[in-house]
């Protein structure tokens, strides 16, 4: 039995210090060795050719076995992006937010696809009825939907597309789904390219920042595991709502503390939002400075050392153009390093 265990833990040893791409063995998730990194991808897929396993971010397991690509339903506005950037098209999609910035060249086609209602209450019903074979979906606002029709049969995939690393891992997963492998490495590569770009000319400080999230009704803190969150841990931003407990389990936000907020002193204040439009999502945000004395002790708000985070980068991610967002914070922050945001 000791000999059993022996082997057993020499092979996971030797299986997890292999550096792969996207392919793995016997169930482990992929590592990423394209950014020097050992970390498990998000979406990953077995196979260079049909039949393919796909790992989503559930951890299901969808085993497709023939190729149609040509009658796939994109549910939601960032991997329908990266599909539509790797040569994918859609058969349908939910509504699609005036804030996600789409990919060029593609705009009119995207914005003409049916709709099957709101992102976050997709009708199944109507997306049935288009007959999919293959039904690309968002985990958490279209979970429950998703799931469902994964249990009537469908071949659903659950993407989760949050962090820089998250669109890596779809671009390369959806490569291989669409035959687009070469394509989807050239468009990483560009992606890890720009970003170090950015990242090489940080300077050596420390610059602490909190990032408010506000609705129409309240306001929270955003966490390391949100868009915002993930673009301010790259630029080596130090938020002072990295050690704080989320709201609930998974969540990307924590409530508001002013006091906290007052005791940390941080530089900057970054806004991300989740209202009809930029310009009102600032007049909310400053109605709220200006009607809560607290607000006052806070040094940012007292130096107007707020940066208001763009909805078409930081509502949803932006997918191919999240270099586009690092470097709007980049600029407000270091505009003699970066230059003046125009």
């Amino acid at each position: 039995m000791k000999k059993i265990l022996a082997s057993v833990i020499a092979m996971v040893m030797l299986l997890t210090s292999c550096s792969q791409n996207d392919t793995s063995f016997g169930g482990l998730k992929s590592t990423v060795s394209k950014e020097k990194e050992d970390r498990q991808a998000s979406i990953w897929v077995e196979g260079d050719t049909y039949p393919l396993t796909v790992h989503d971010y559930l951890g299901n397991e969808i085993t497709l076995k023939e190729d149609n690509t040509d009658m796939a339903a994109v549910l939601s506005g960032t991997p329908l992006n990266i599909w539509y950037d790797l040569g994918g098209k859609s058969i349908c999609s939910s509504q699609i937010s005036k804030n996600v910035k789409l990919v060029e060249g593609y705009e009119d086609e995207m914005l003409a696809l049916p709709e099957i209602g709101p992102v976050y209450s997709i009708d199944m019903e109507a997306v049935m009825e288009h007959n999919p074979k293959l039904i690309i979906a968002q985990v958490g606002t279209q979970t429950t939907q998703a799931s469902k029709l994964s249990q009537m049969g469908y071949d659903v995939i659950q993407t989760n597309i949050v962090t820089f690393n998250d669109v890596i891992d779809t671009y390369r997963a959806f490569g291989k789904i669409l035959g687009k492998s070469e394509l989807a490495e050239e468009k990483i590569k560009k992606l890890i390219e720009g970003k170090e770009e950015i990242t090489n000319k940080l300077p050596d400080k420390e610059t602490k920042i909190a990032i408010l999230y506000v609705t129409s009704g309240s306001l929270a803190v955003k966490l390391d595991n949100s868009i915002s969150g993930d673009a301010a841990k790259i630029l080596n931003l130090k938020n002072i709502a990295s050690n704080l407990p989320p709201d609930t389990i998974g969540s990307q936000t924590t409530p508001l503390d002013i006091e906290y907020l007052v005791e940390q002193d941080p530089d900057y204040l970054l806004v991300t939002t989740m209202i009809s439009s930029n310009e009102e999502a600032k007049k909310v945000v400053e109605e709220h400075f200006n009607t809560n004395d607290a607000w006052k002790s806070v040094r940012a708000v007292q130096e107007n050392k707020i940066v208001y985070l763009p909805q078409e980068y930081f509502l949803y991610n932006a997918g191919p153009y999240f270099n586009e967002g690092l470097e709007f914070i980049a600029k407000s922050i270091y505009p003699d390093i970066y230059g003046e945001i125009k």
